[in-house]
């Protein structure tokens, strides 16, 4: 992979000239005067791929590209942002362009395919959601005496890419007794996103399951689960995404919604306390930014939300009662969008 950053520097948003034009445009629909002052940060992960920031304007202010077309999940840092450029390729770049860290799979401890996401634990340590494969006779649910259940798990490397840790849905849940089984094989469970809680445990957001667990960092037991299995009108979220914390230190997760019974996407916040987990706030979306799949919140204010819509190809800024403070459509939908000071991108 070959990396090309365009420098930007002054304390104004820079006026880049000759954007590739492969690169999406927007068309901003909403713009309050006080809606943010800072970046969005997003990800084309088409061949070739870039990342890119628009201001409030919608306008292209930084951008990297790649020779290769890119998955599309990455996590920004102040200096720079961690991302799988394939599901066999993890890499660190600065901001800047410099690599930082560049691992492929098969080298040192780096035996699993990636999926979806991937984070840094308190340690640097890198967490990213695995591809995993289980054989099993499923002959008595309708599938084969030699069956395979392909799933996700959780695979530990340190930046040099030694393996830590490895954990999989099947040390704390067998598949064997999963209602539909062979119907749910080719993907069990989904994971679609991985946060570090405050005490160094996992969260994982399980797409399929309209849950996310909490799992021990050590034995890799589930703490906890928070949502409805299967699918039901009391579920406080479904086919969720992008679990994270707001800045009270709730957990904020993108509830999509449902076709069947919520055709509504939102913000949802929870907590846990003693043990009882529910529910603190949501934040609801026009019926218009329903989004049943993909798709991000993020707080980045104390009175301010960022939401990727990427069915409806949205970007949206609300505050905590859902009135809509900046809004701005593209051709492109993206799976996650990101907020970045524009000091951390700027130099």
């Amino acid at each position: 992979m070959v990396w090309f950053l365009v420098a930007c520097s002054g304390p104004k948003d820079p006026e880049l000239k000759d954007i590739p034009s492969f690169i999406p445009t927007f068309n901003i629909v909403v713009n309050k005067p006080d809606a943010f002052d800072g970046y969005i940060l997003l990800r084309e992960s088409a061949s070739p791929g870039a990342q890119f920031a628009i201001n409030a304007l919608g306008k292209i202010v930084w951008y990297q590209l790649s020779d290769t077309s890119l998955l599309r999940v990455f996590r920004p840092y102040k200096k720079s942002y961690l991302g799988l450029y394939t599901k066999t390729g993890i890499q660190e770049i600065s901001y800047q362009g410099d690599t930082i860290i560049n691992l492929k799979y098969g080298e040192g401890g780096f035996d699993r395919f990636l999926h979806h996401d991937i984070t840094k634990d308190t340690d640097g340590n890198l967490l990213a959601l695995s591809k995993e494969f289980i054989p099993l006779d499923l002959s008595k649910w309708g599938g084969d005496v030699q069956d395979t259940v392909r799933t996700d798990g959780i695979i530990k490397l340190t930046v040099s890419g030694e393996k830590v840790w490895h954990w999989r849905i099947d040390q704390v849940m067998d598949p064997l007794v999963y209602p539909k089984i062979n119907r749910f094989k080719k993907d069990w469970g989904h994971a679609n996103s991985i946060e570090v809680d405050d005490d160094g445990n996992y969260l994982v957001s399980w797409r399929d399951f309209n849950q996310v667990w909490k799992i021990d960092n050590h034995t890799g037991k589930v703490l906890w689960k928070y949502g409805v299995d299967p699918m039901s009108p009391n579920a406080p979220f479904f086919q969720q995404h992008s679990i994270t914390h707001d800045m009270e230190g709730n957990y904020l997760v993108f509830d999509n919604g449902s076709f069947r019974i919520r055709k509504k996407s939102r913000a949802v916040a929870f907590r846990n306390v003693n043990g009882t987990i529910k529910t603190v706030y949501t934040i609801d979306l026009p019926d218009s930014l329903f989004s049943f799949k993909q798709g991000s919140v993020y707080q980045f204010e104390k009175n301010r939300y960022l939401f990727s819509c990427p069915m409806v190809q949205t970007l949206v800024v609300t505050d905590a009662q859902g009135k809509i403070l900046w809004m701005a459509k593209s051709k492109h939908g993206f799976y996650r969008a990101y907020f970045v000071e524009k000091h951390n991108l700027i130099k």
